[in-house]
């Protein structure tokens, strides 16, 4: 084996580990962002500060405090919404929209 041959294959190693970096770095800062959505869309009850401590935590703490969010805000809120829509009657459930024309 050359040099020549060896450099490119560590090159190529290299490169390839950047490209996972870069993915990594971008997969997490979606996911951070996602959560400040989430978190900003969420419902919030009367009195409460819980949605600007919980924007707070996600702004200064990143993708950690995104992971936080999400096992314990985000999880149990729509585990309890999916326990409450299961016991409506099927009545009180509104039919979907019809679709709408273009033109």
């Amino acid at each position: 084996m050359s040099f020549e041959a060896a450099g490119l294959g560590a090159g190529l190693a290299l490169l390839a580990f950047f490209a996972f970096i870069a993915l990594l770095v971008l997969g997490t800062t979606a996911f951070w962002i996602w959560m400040i959505v989430d978190c900003a869309q969420a419902p919030e009850t009367p009195g409460s500060n819980e949605r600007v401590v919980w924007i707070l935590v996600l702004v200064f703490t990143g993708w950690l405090g995104a992971l936080i969010y999400y096992f314990a805000a985000r999880r149990p809120r729509l585990r309890a919404a999916r326990r409450y829509s299961n016991h409506l009657p099927r009545s009180t459930i509104p039919p979907p929209a019809p679709p709408r024309a273009f033109g």
